[in-house]
């Protein structure tokens, strides 16, 4: 508001100065001022939101935070956001506004990316240093987004070429990582990153309790090359390739698992800007995640591989008011597929692979009705087409905001649809989950919905108030009800382990965010109703969803104590989610049958964990800036439950137990330096 003053009382001034010049010499005033004083504060929060609910973070500001096995990680944070749910240990994805994971559209420069989690969720497969902004758009805001009933979190590609040669190296206790920017020309710029980890030589103790036992290492390497051809094009090649391989051991059981999954991804882009302010994007894609799923029981293996591959092309205008494009995209989607030897019945099922095409076509228009309310309306069409089998939708979209700096208002009506599912019996991170595309049984998922959000600014700026409201009714929604023992008891068969019906989402969430100062970060709490409803036997009427939360709230915060040390801390309290229970267990020719009660017709305990960090910097004649951090996970030590589990034993007793977390404490340390 000063700065408002200030502007308004200047123009006066220059408007009053510039008649007295023409005026007689007889007529002119003079007016002195003894002093002026702007006072301003600088929006120092590592998020920002904008009237549409979409946030955006700066990732180049992460070191700050508290980090998770030495790193700090972007998604894992996006998760302390309200609406999103945190992820606990031993649990994998996004969920967003009550949505499933695989309802959510996760990309990099557009093109997407099918899994993203490393180490059983703990963070996910991006190296921050190589991406300078993270957007999250919770709600659609435009008819651009993807066929998906959810979200879309955005890894924005490197922005600028290097005047010089620069990057940055991060040592970790399980891993490390570096990026190196590279100004090849003035117009041609090379951004590489690579991070591997060697968990199992110091955290092997944590990552074994009673008979259990994890051995795990992963990889990520990202390779940018920009190109600027002039002042009107932009060319741009980016790529990733990621792995993971675990090993675990029940001994218990005498059960081995082994599990290999990763992906995969090349593109390229081609950015063209006129001087009529038209923007052209065009994009060519391939992108490919994939996994291998083994299990050893005495004398029984068990394969489950599956796969999913996408080649597409995606073209976007942007003229004036006007946006449009299309997309194709070819999918090539194996589902899993079981291969059981060993045991008394012996099982192959028929790895068929599916390649249905995905066409869209959509446009949008805005419409400014004042300085401060703009109306956005628009449409996307998209065909489906699987082994001759057609699926169409048309999705319109209607978003309404205002806007006058200090108080943000919107409202959207939307209607989506999506041809993709993702299902399997453990959300757990390794490769037990799989894609399966729309075909004749599995319709496509359709969303209809509405957004409310609003954000209201206090006290010079310096404070934000946050809250959304949302209701989504969705069509065509599945759950896996089948367990593990399904592979080694019955035929399987996919089909048969899926429960089919309809979703209800809805909710609200609150955010107080200090946006400026030494002392920044936001406490936020959501409630959230997320249902589906089946009517197959023993499955009638409505029960929560696998990742069903009411409550949570999550709390961050960052305190600058100077140019050296500053220091950050997370707690978070949630509601725990809910679980099938075994009401009976029995024990037939060495075979486990197992009767369970309601589908998640019971609650884990409440999960709750505080993280806190430490970090100090400096800088050196060698190195820009250098930098430590120490970091403590689950400061309280809070004993989690994560999920329950049938433990049998070699006299023949069996018992079904929670599983509780295996990190009760868990100290890291790392060390970065910017040259």
């Amino acid at each position: 508001m000063r700065l408002r003053g200030f502007i308004y009382w200047s123009v006066i001034l220059f408007c009053t100065f510039s008649f007295c010049a023409h005026a007689q010499e007889e007529d002119v005033w003079n007016i002195s001022l003894d002093s002026l004083v702007v006072k301003s504060y600088q929006n120092t929060s590592l998020m920002k939101t904008n009237g549409n609910g979409k946030v955006t973070w700066d990732l180049r500001q992460m070191e700050s935070l508290p980090k998770i096995l030495g790193n700090a990680d972007p998604v894992r944070y996006a998760q302390m956001l309200p609406g999103v749910q945190t992820n606990n240990e031993f649990s994998a994805g996004l969920r967003i506004q009550g949505c499933d994971n695989q309802h959510n559209v996760i990309t990099v420069g557009e093109v997407p990316i099918y899994n993203i989690n490393h180490l059983l969720g703990f963070f996910s497969s991006f190296v921050s240093s190589h991406y300078p902004v993270m957007e999250l758009t919770k709600s659609p805001a435009s008819v651009q987004m993807a066929n998906r009933l959810g979200s879309e979190l955005t890894m924005e590609l490197p922005d600028s070429i290097p005047s010089s040669v620069n990057g940055e190296v991060s040592l970790g206790l399980i891993s490390s990582q570096g990026t190196l920017r590279i100004p090849v020309t003035r117009r041609l710029g090379v951004t590489l990153s690579l991070r591997g980890s060697y968990m199992n030589l110091l955290y092997g103790h944590w990552l074994r309790e009673g008979d259990h036992r994890l051995r795990y290492s992963f990889f990520d390497s990202n390779v940018t090359i920009d190109y600027r051809v002039n002042s009107q094009n932009r060319i741009i090649f980016d790529s990733y390739w990621g792995m993971d391989r675990a090993n675990f051991s029940e001994e218990s059981y005498l059960a081995k698992m082994k599990a290999r999954w990763g992906n995969q991804m090349a593109s390229l882009h081609w950015h063209h800007c006129n001087d009529h302010g038209v923007l052209v994007r065009n994009t060519v894609f391939a992108t490919r995640y994939h996994n291998l799923f083994q299990l050893h029981m005495t004398d029984m293996v068990f394969r489950l591989p599956s796969s999913i591959l996408d080649i597409g092309y995606k073209g976007h205008v942007t003229w004036q008011r006007w946006n449009a494009g299309i997309e194709a995209i070819m999918h090539e989607i194996q589902p899993q597929a079981l291969e059981r030897t060993g045991s008394y019945n012996e099982f192959m099922t028929d790895a068929e692979v599916e390649r249905p095409l995905e066409l869209s076509m959509y446009g949008e228009y805005t419409l400014h009705l004042s300085d401060r309310f703009k109306a956005i309306g628009g449409v996307r069409g998209s065909v489906f087409n699987n082994t001759g089998i057609s699926y169409w939708g048309i999705d319109p979209l209607l978003l309404f905001c205002y806007d006058n700096m200090d108080f943000q208002f919107s409202i959207s009506c939307y209607r989506k649809h999506q041809y993709l599912f993702q299902t399997g019996f453990s959300d757990m991170g390794l490769p037990t989950e799989f894609w399966m595309p729309s075909r004749q049984g599995l319709k496509p998922q359709v969303a209809n919905a509405i957004n409310i959000s609003l954000n209201h600014y206090y006290l010079n700026r310096r404070y934000k108030v946050s809250a959304d409201v949302y209701y989504k009714k969705l069509d065509g929604q599945i759950e896996y009800s089948g367990s593990v023992l399904n592979l080694m008891n019955t035929v399987y068969s996919i089909d048969e382990s899926l429960l089919h019906g309809q979703g209800e989402n809805y909710g609200y969430s609150l955010l107080l965010n200090k946006c400026s100062g030494s002392i920044t970060g936001w406490v936020g709490y959501s409630y959230t109703h997320s249902a589906r409803t089946f009517n197959s036997d023993g499955h009638e009427g409505q029960i929560p969803s696998n990742h069903s939360r009411p409550h949570e709230v999550n709390l961050v915060v960052t305190y600058s104590l100077n140019n050296h040390w500053n220091f950050g801390a997370t707690l978070v309290y949630a509601s725990g989610t809910p679980f099938t229970v075994a009401e009976s267990l029995s024990l037939i020719n060495g075979n486990i049958l197992v009767q369970y009660g309601e589908h998640n017709g019971k609650r884990l305990s409440p999960y709750a964990r505080a993280d806190v960090s430490i970090n100090y910097k400096w800088t050196h004649h060698i190195f820009k800036e250098n930098g430590v951090n120490f970091s403590l996970y689950n400061l309280t030590c809070h004993n989690n439950e994560l999920f329950y589990y049938l433990k049998s034993h070699h006299d023949g007793r069996f018992a079904y137990r929670p599983v509780n977390s295996i990190l009760k404490l868990l100290p890291s340390l790392s060390y970065y330096c910017k040259f």
